[in-house]
Formats: structure tokens, C-alpha cells, sequence
């Protein structure tokens, strides 16, 4: 059983394909400011300042991309759940009430902690905030699950231009991004 978007569920597939593949941009980038903090230091240290607000800037994106896209509840956001209930009902209304695509496990500790940080200083700057931290480890891990459901979403898509999230499109990214980040500190 396959299903097809029509323009409004391609664009929701469009944008959250982009933000997933940010996030991971985001991942890559933390990477390499990691590597250069701990293995080549004297090339962090060329533009301290900068490194620091790069990393800052690029937590707090990563952080609150992946809360808009898994765990937003306006309405009108475009979130992986709403995408799968979404291409969930379209599967119920082909007569395929056994099939559907399940809710992916996500880290309860992990997603309280998010939304935490989202409420108070992500998003707002609340002078009582707690001091919430999560481990950059701990968004990779939850992005990949979020990208395993989306791609689980499109792979009941027949749409030639619906294509899963490949591990090869994030590490050419990832190389991409290294590679560029690297030059500007050498």
C-alpha cells in the first residue's frame, strides 16, 4: 500500500525533510568545534569569541529545531506526528486499518528536559530558569530518531520526489561541512 501527497502534505514533507537535514548540519558543525576544543585548540583559540558564539548560536538551533519539529503542539505546526497521523489517516481511508506507521520511542528524560529549556530560555529568556542541560550526544541520538520515523512516513509514499533521509546524504553533508569548517581554521 502506497499513498501520494497531495501539494499542501508535499510541502509539510518538503519542509520538515530541510529541518532534519539542518539539524544534522548543526550535529556536524558541534562536531568539529568539539574536535578542534579538545585535539587542535590552538586553532580554536585563533578566534575564540567567534568559536564560542558559533557553538552557542548552533546548541540553541539544533535544541529548539528539533523541539518545532517533534514536539511543537500549535495547531498549525508542522511536526513529524502530526505528518505521520496525517499520512496515517490517508492509509485508514485506503482501507489498510492494520497498517500504520508507528510513533517513534522517544528518550521521556530527553523530550521533558527539551521542552524545559524551550519554555524557559530557548524561547524565552525567564529570569527563574533551571539550569536543564542535555548533552549534544543526547539530540543526535534523538534526531536520528526522529529522521528513522520520518523515514518510515515516506516509505509508504509513491512519490518519486518523496525520498527518505539516507545515511550517504548526511555524511556528504557532514563531509562537505568538516571539510569547509577545517579550511576556515587553517
Amino acid at each position: 500500500m502506497y499513498i501520494s501527497l497531495d501539494e499542501q502534505l508535499y510541502r509539510n514533507y518538503n519542509e520538515l525533510y530541510f529541518l532534519i537535514m539542518q539539524c544534522y548540519k548543526d550535529v556536524s558543525i558541534l562536531k568539529v568545534y568539539m574536535e578542534l576544543q579538545t585535539k587542535k585548540l590552538e586553532l580554536y583559540n585563533i578566534a575564540p569569541h567567534i568559536s564560542n558564539h558559533i557553538v552557542r548560536s548552533t546548541q540553541k538551533e539544533l535544541a529548539l529545531t528539533l523541539w518545532k519539529i517533534y514536539f511543537d503542539k500549535n495547531p498549525k505546526a508542522n511536526t513529524i506526528p502530526k505528518f505521520r497521523n496525517l499520512i496515517n489517516e490517508k492509509i485508514r481511508q485506503h482501507d489498510n486499518k492494520d497498517k500504520r506507521i508507528e510513533k517513534a520511542k522517544i528518550n521521556k528524560d530527553v523530550e521533558v528536559k527539551l521542552n524545559l529549556m524551550r519554555r524557559e530560555f530557548l524561547a524565552h529568556v525567564d529570569m527563574t530558569r533551571s539550569d536543564s542541560r542535555i548533552e549534544i550526544s543526547d539530540l543526535s541520538d534523538l534526531l536520528d530518531i526522529m529522521c528513522k520515523e520520518f523515514n518510515n512516513i515516506c516509505s509508504v509514499v509513491n512519490d518519486k520526489s518523496v525520498n527518505s533521509i539516507s545515511g550517504i546524504s548526511v555524511g556528504l553533508q557532514d563531509m562537505t561541512l568538516r571539510g569547509e569548517l577545517l579550511a576556515l581554521y587553517n
